[in-house]
C-alpha cells in the first residue's frame, strides 16, 4: 500500500455482477486498487450476480438493492438507493462502467453536485442505431465527466466524434492474469477429460452465444473446409446461450458437423481448457476490446479474429494472428485452413501472441494506468488525461 498519498474514495456504479467482460474486468480491478491504497466500493443496480462473491471475499464492499419489481420500478428504486449511497459516502470519484449505469449514475452525479465523475465504455456504441435518444443524452452527459475512458482506438475514436474534447478522452486497455505455459502433461489431461482425440487439431472459441459474434459464419467456414482440415479436428465453443443455440446446433447439423463441435456453454474454468487447444477464434461482427482474446492469446495460442473495434489493437496481424474481415466465411475458411495447415507458423504465432500480451495487456499495467488516473486527474497540471494515464512529463511551456 502507498501511504504517500492521501485516501481516495471511489465508488464504481455498474449493472449488475454476471459472468460478462466488464464485470469480470471490475471483479479483478477492484481488489488490486484497494490493495494499492484506495478505499473502493461497487454499487450495483441490481444484487445478486454470480461475481459478487469474490469480490466479497476481497473485502469490497457491494450496496444496491435486489430485484423484487418490474424494470421501470426496479430502476427507480436503484436510482433512489444510489442517491443515498453517494450522499453517504461522499466518495472523491464516481466510476460508471455500462450505457444504463452511466445515464442513473450521471443523473445521480448533477443532483447530488459530484464534480468528479468517469465514464468507461467498454464497446461500440452500436446500441445508438437502435435507441438513437440514447445517443443524444450520452453526448449531453459527457459534457459533465471529467474524463471519459475507452478500452480501445475504436472506442476512443468513437468518444472523440461524440465530445469533441480529446484531452478529457483517455485509453486504458483491459488487462489480464497470464498463466504459466502449461505443460504437454497437462495438455494431455485436458483432452482426455474433454474426450478429445490426442492428435486432434482443435480450434476454440470463447464469446456468448450472441449473434453478432458471429458463430454461425464460423460454422460456415468450417463447413466448407470439413474435409479439408487435418482429421480429426474438433471445435471448443464456450459461452452462454443468449438464444442463439437451438439454431447454431441446427446448422452444424446440416453442415455434418455436429459430431466435430463441443458446446460447453459457460464455465468459469476456461483457462483451464485453454491448454487443449492449438488455435483461437473470435470472429464477432463488433468488439469494444475483449478480455477472451488477450486470455487465450496470453495460452500462447495464435488468434484468428475479425479486423474490428478492439481486436485490431489486440492482434498484429501476421505476426501475432491473423485478422480476417467480419461476416466474411471464405477467408475465415482460408485463415483457419492456413494455421491449421502450418504448425510451425501456428507456434511462432503464438509466442508472438504471449509475448504481446505480458507485454501490453497485462493486470499489473492495467491497474497502473487507473491508479495514475485517479491520483492525477484532481491535480491542475495542465495535462491531458492521456498523459496522466501514460505517466508522461509537463513539457518545459506547461511546467513554467
Amino acid at each position: 500500500m502507498d501511504n504517500s498519498y492521501p485516501l481516495q474514495r471511489i465508488l464504481f456504479v455498474t449493472k449488475k455482477m454476471v459472468l460478462g467482460g466488464a464485470e469480470r474486468h471490475l471483479a479483478q480491478l477492484l481488489p488490486l486498487l484497494k490493495a494499492r491504497g484506495f478505499a473502493v466500493e461497487l454499487f450495483v443496480l441490481e444484487r445478486g450476480g454470480e461475481l459478487e462473491a469474490e469480490l466479497t471475499k476481497a473485502g469490497v464492499m457491494i450496496s444496491g438493492p435486489p430485484r423484487r419489481s418490474g424494470r421501470v420500478m426496479h430502476l427507480f428504486t436503484a436510482t433512489t438507493a444510489l442517491y443515498r449511497r453517494v450522499r453517504e459516502m461522499r466518495p472523491d470519484i464516481l466510476h460508471f462502467f455500462l450505457p444504463e449505469p452511466y445515464l442513473v449514475g450521471a443523473m445521480v452525479a448533477i443532483a447530488t453536485g459530484h464534480r468528479t465523475s468517469i465514464m468507461s465504455r467498454r464497446s461500440l456504441a452500436h446500441y445508438h442505431r437502435n435507441h438513437p435518444w440514447l445517443g443524444r443524452v450520452e453526448r449531453m452527459l459527457h459534457r459533465r465527466m471529467a474524463v471519459l475512458l475507452g478500452n480501445s482506438h475504436a472506442v476512443v475514436d468513437e468518444l472523440v466524434a461524440e465530445a469533441g474534447d480529446r484531452r478529457k478522452i483517455g485509453l486504458i486497455h483491459n488487462g489480464v492474469t497470464v498463466a504459466p505455459l502449461a505443460r504437454d502433461e497437462t495438455r494431455a489431461a485436458q483432452r482426455a477429460a474433454l474426450g478429445v482425440p490426442p492428435d486432434a487439431f482443435v480450434m476454440v472459441i470463447v464469446a456468448n452465444l450472441f449473434h453478432y459474434k458471429g458463430h454461425a459464419d464460423l460454422l460456415d467456414a468450417l463447413g466448407t473446409i470439413a474435409l479439408q482440415l487435418p482429421q480429426p479436428w474438433r471445435l471448443v465453443v464456450i459461452g452462454r446461450d443468449e438464444g442463439e443455440g437451438p439454431q447454431l446446433f441446427s446448422q452444424a447439423e446440416r453442415l455434418g458437423i455436429a459430431d466435430r463441435i463441443l458446446w460447453l456453454g459457460e464455465r468459469r474454468d476456461v483457462q483451464d481448457i485453454l491448454p487443449a487447444a492449438d488455435v483461437g477464434l473470435l470472429v464477432s461482427y463488433q468488439e469494444g476490446f475483449s478480455n477472451a482474446l488477450i486470455e487465450v492469446a496470453g495460452q500462447g495460442l495464435p488468434m484468428i479474429a475479425t479486423a474490428v473495434g478492439g481486436n485490431l489493437d489486440a492482434i498484429a496481424d501476421g505476426h501475432s494472428g491473423l485478422l480476417v474481415p467480419p461476416q466474411d466465411p471464405e477467408t475465415l475458411a482460408a485463415a483457419i485452413l492456413d494455421l491449421a495447415t502450418h504448425p510451425q507458423r501456428r507456434r511462432e504465432f503464438g509466442l508472438a501472441a504471449r509475448e504481446r500480451t505480458l507485454e501490453l495487456f497485462s493486470r499489473e499495467a492495467c491497474v497502473s494506468r487507473y491508479e495514475r488516473l485517479y491520483r492525477g486527474i484532481g491535480a491542475p497540471s495542465g495535462r491531458s488525461v492521456q498523459a496522466i494515464i501514460d505517466g508522461g512529463e509537463l513539457a518545459p511551456s506547461q511546467a513554467n
